[in-house]
């Protein structure tokens, strides 16, 4: 089924750089690769198989028609063969996205080449972050061939390691006294610096004697009778973040990514996707030029420090990415601003623009965070007008926007089919007039109608959803009479997932539905009704044709 990918921030938009639709680009060769050379065609069919045969995988997702990607086969093509020769067990695969379209959606595939590095199927793929030549990419899939991590024999290189790294490491401190009992934690750790060794050092000391050389660098503590995990950012050694939680996969997984990040950081294209992987709500500060920057970074430095692991701090130029301030519901023509999003939900908050228009001062915005924590501001909603009456007579689907979704939704009496679209989106444009037949078929606008079919501009409406709309146009479906769940507060939902075509709909509908409504019946009566008034147009026009032959 073709979807369009998106991100949810219009900066991811602004940052990209090879669209799926504009990815055409230089071409120098083939996109696909030589069938005599060592790349591997993957479909969905032998995907897992593969990996599980393959602990490592360089996997191209790729279109024949796209420029760079010619333009990197033929490299491609000759990494392939060396490596076959040199490391038979790093394979180099590539995936048609224009033939295996849903395998390139569950890998999420924005745009072309996109290049992952695979661990087996069962492990998070990462981005290949190397060259584009044959050597480079040799070189870089033999480096990703080696231990992921670094047994640290000195502590001096962690110093070293400190000083020199522009980016965060992790430490593992692995002392005597848990080798045998924390072997698990030890295998996660490992695990955990073969999925993310391209974004981060990963280091383990296991000596007694260098843990207590260790902690003498550090402001907090660490045992030599338990394992400690500490993230260290570049020059920060002193003030290593240490793991405090219950070790478990997914708390590491989630520390990791709340704490690899700055307590003031800038956002931008290398940095984006890392602040928008955490969960925790991300506060921005909107600012002109670097000077604005400089006068506010060891105020949130210290805010982000002080609410690390609850709230993290970015800056951003407007001068470059102002326009993101429209997707946080705020005037990008007002700079400095500052604003949050939960990225847990996607509600968005912001300081009164028109009450500070030369910038919030660092006591507003620290007042501010401390009440947005506490759960006392209210979130910006973004809506457009209720729909008029000429709208509502205008077509067969129900509009919705912020002021009127809930009140639908919280109809439990009918089956709800609400179309989450763009209206520059391709795809939602060939669906509209699929879906106002739909709409036509159930009488969705009828105050009897057991089932409405509705849309909603989700560029212009800030509406809860029970999942995070990633893509356009997204189909959900709200059976009447459903539980409300505690998490959304929404009722429960059925994500439809199939071919975008009038019988497949009415058939999703038919099976989810509550309400029993058979869309087939509908639509032959609706087609028998329209034969009908065309026959009895029919009979008019003969009969009028008749009379004007009597009167000759």
């Amino acid at each position: 089924m073709q979807f369009w990918k998106f991100s949810s921030q219009v900066l991811a938009t602004v940052l990209a750089t090879v669209s799926v639709v504009a990815a055409s680009g230089p071409s120098d060769g083939d996109a696909i690769a030589d069938p005599n050379s060592a790349v591997v065609k993957l479909t969905a069919k032998e995907f897992k198989s593969f990996l599980d045969e393959n602990p490592l995988v360089l996997t191209e997702f790729f279109a024949p028609w796209c420029g760079y990607c010619k333009q990197l086969g033929p490299e491609l093509s000759k990494a392939a063969d060396i490596l076959n020769e040199t490391h038979p067990k790093i394979k180099v695969a590539q995936v048609d996205c224009t033939e295996e379209e849903t395998l390139c959606q569950q890998h999420q595939i924005r745009g072309y080449p996109t290049l992952k590095v695979m661990r087996g199927a069962y492990n998070q793929p990462s981005d290949y972050n190397g060259p584009r030549s044959a050597d480079g990419i040799v070189e870089y899939m033999i480096q990703q061939s080696l231990p992921p991590v670094q047994q640290v024999s000195d502590v001096e290189e962690i110093v070293k390691l400190s000083k020199s790294e522009t980016k965060p490491f992790m430490i593992q401190v692995f002392p005597s006294a848990v080798h045998k009992s924390a072997v698990a934690q030890n295998e996660t750790f490992n695990d955990l610096a073969s999925s993310q060794r391209s974004e981060m050092t990963f280091v383990s000391v296991e000596t007694d004697a260098e843990i207590k050389k260790l902690n003498k660098l550090l402001d907090a503590d660490i045992s030599t009778k338990s394992a400690s995990y500490l993230i260290v950012h570049p020059n920060e050694l002193s003030d290593a973040r240490v793991f405090s939680g219950e070790f478990s996969k997914e708390n590491i997984d989630d520390w990791v990514k709340n704490a690899k990040v700055p307590y003031f950081g800038d956002i931008n294209r290398d940095t984006y996707l890392v602040y928008m992987a955490s969960t925790l709500p991300l506060g921005y500060y909107f600012y002109n030029d670097e000077a604005q920057r400089k006068e506010v970074d060891e105020f949130f430095s210290k805010l982000g420090k002080k609410y690390s692991g609850k709230m993290n701090f970015v800056g951003l130029d407007a001068s470059q990415f102002g326009r993101h301030a429209e997707i946080l519901n705020m005037d990008p023509e007002i700079v400095p601003l500052f604003a949050v999003q939960n990225n847990s939900n996607g509600k968005k908050y912001g300081i009164n623009q028109t009450e500070y228009p030369s910038g919030p001062s660092t006591e507003v915005i620290s007042d501010f965070v401390e009440k947005f924590l506490a759960g006392e501001v209210e979130p910006i909603v973004k809506s457009e007008p209720l729909p008029t009456e000429e709208e509502v007579n205008a077509q067969a689907v129900v509009k919705l926007v912020a002021h009127n979704y809930m009140d639908v939704l919280n109809d439990t009496s009918k089956d709800v089919f609400i179309k989450y679209y763009a209206p520059w989106c391709g795809h939602c444009k060939k669906l509209a007039p699929i879906w106002e037949e739909l709409a036509e078929i159930y009488g969705s606008k009828d105050e009897d109608s057991k089932v409405v079919i509705a849309n909603v501009d989700h560029t212009l409406n800030d509406v809860d959803t029970p999942i995070m709309i990633e893509g356009y146009p997204t189909l959900i479906f709200y059976p009447a009479n459903g539980k409300v769940n505690e998490a959304t507060g929404l009722r429960e939902h059925v994500i439809f997932e199939n071919a975008r075509d009038l019988e497949t709909l009415m058939e999703f509908i038919k099976k989810h539905g509550v309400n029993d409504v058979d869309g087939e019946k509908l639509k032959a009566a609706r087609e028998a009704a329209l034969q009908e008034a065309e026959d009895a147009e029919e009979d008019v026009e003969e009969e009028e044709s008749a009379a004007d032959h009597d009167e000759l």
